[in-house]
């Protein structure tokens, strides 16, 4: 049985998104280059598996970066790994890359709440 690709996977299968809800809140990316920058950005939308955000900084499609954001309303930071899977004008879209169930679940129990 052949299972469906995950947005994590390294092919990005647009088929199989997960619903995205309109965000409005700042974060901060950082790159994993030999010389890492830290860059502000701006999230647009925000789903289980990823989020779209506005950056001036030019960044690579297949790009792994951290992402450290504060989710409207909740106190704690938290860093999550992304991997950078599109462009749009302005922005970019990233798809998480869950270290643990606490990260997966602090994004799921956050828009769970706000439904």
């Amino acid at each position: 049985m052949e299972s469906k690709p995950r947005v994590t996977d390294k092919i990005y299968n647009y088929g199989y998104r997960t619903p995205r809800f309109p965000m409005d809140f700042s974060l901060l990316l950082q790159t994993n280059d030999r010389l890492p920058a830290l860059l502000e950005a701006h999230c647009s939308d925000l789903s289980e598996d990823g989020l779209a955000a506005e950056i001036a900084a030019p960044l690579e499609i297949g790009a792994k970066v951290t992402l450290i954001l504060t989710l409207p309303g909740n106190p704690t930071a938290i860093r999550l790994s992304a991997t950078v899977t599109n462009q749009n004008p302005g922005g970019y879209g990233f798809a998480f890359i869950f270290s643990s169930p606490s990260q997966r679940n602090y994004i799921s129990d956050y828009l769970a709440a706000e439904r």
